[in-house]
């Protein structure tokens, strides 16, 4: 099987890379160069001649900054929909599939927790709502054209990975840095928010799995399944590598949700199971292995 990642060299897509390239032909492909990643802005016309042909096409380019979103709308709208378009009209062309990374960005302030795929979309900045946008899209190419499509929707993901351009696991790297230099850990408003957060190597597992899965427009979470506070978290981190720092609150994020726990029961259906509890991963990972 020939497959294609956009957005290769993310905190997901360089593990979706690896992880598939065992047993498959795998191409990444992303507009940041890597050794792993073919250039290319999924934005452009060019994208569809690029992506046309392959068996699967796991799409995970996108631009992901919340606040960003908020101060720069129309490029979110270029890379985040007319990107997704891109991508799933090569995969029409080409008569291969897609497996779409969105967001749990989609649900916006939650009317109930833990949150079911059924969970009405309500998003509440720019990304968002292109999010939602993909998704439609995503849903629209399978009833009109019978394109086979896979929706995950991840929710906090996390890694060893403490790259400054990896916000969705933004908390815990930006404490995890603080703590490293000695800084105080910054909470943006009260801590009291609370996070469903994932190990990127689950999400892996949830995507990996979708390769042998069918779809028919189906929408998965991807989450652990748990609740963590802000301030929990932070108490954790400073407790674990730098006992001597200050937690102190800042003003809250403009566009920021609430609370987020994710209903991961139509995923397990699928033989998916988290692996990686937060806390355990904390205490058991030194400074040293964050990048």
């Amino acid at each position: 099987m020939h497959i294609a990642v956009t957005g290769s060299s993310g905190q997901i897509g360089s593990r979706l890379v690896a992880h598939l390239a065992r047993t498959h032909e795998v191409s990444g492909f992303d507009r940041r160069p890597a050794p792993q990643s073919l250039p290319l802005d999924i934005g452009l016309p060019e994208a569809i001649v690029a992506l046309k042909g392959f068996d699967t096409i796991f799409h995970l380019a996108a631009s992901i900054f919340v606040t960003e979103s908020v101060e720069n709308p129309p490029l979110y709208v270029r890379d985040n929909i007319v990107g997704t378009v891109n991508v799933l009209e090569a995969a029409r062309r080409g008569k291969g599939r897609v497996v779409f990374v969105s967001s749990a960005a989609v649900y916006g302030e939650p009317q109930h927790l833990p949150i079911p795929e059924s969970h009405p979309t309500k998003a509440t900045s720019p990304y968002g709502q292109t999010k939602i946008t993909g998704e439609e899209f995503a849903q629209l190419y399978h009833h009109l054209y019978g394109l086979d499509v896979s929706i995950v929707r991840p929710f906090n993901v996390y890694s060893e990975d403490l790259a400054p351009n990896n916000p969705y696991s933004g908390v815990i790297a930006t404490f995890i840095r603080n703590a490293r230099e000695g800084r105080s850990l910054i909470i943006d408003g009260d801590g009291q928010q609370t996070r469903d957060f994932v190990h990127v190597s689950d999400v892996v597992q949830l995507l990996a799995l979708l390769l042998k899965h069918k779809g028919g427009a189906d929408i998965y979470n991807c989450g652990a399944g748990g609740v963590t506070r802000v301030l929990d978290l932070a108490e954790l981190i400073r407790g674990r590598y730098a006992p001597n720092i200050s937690i102190e609150h800042g003003p809250p994020r403009l566009g920021d949700i609430r609370h987020l726990t994710a209903d991961i029961a139509k995923a397990r259906a699928l033989g998916y199971e988290p692996q990686v509890d937060l806390a355990r991963w904390i205490q058991a990972t030194p400074l040293t292995a964050f990048a």
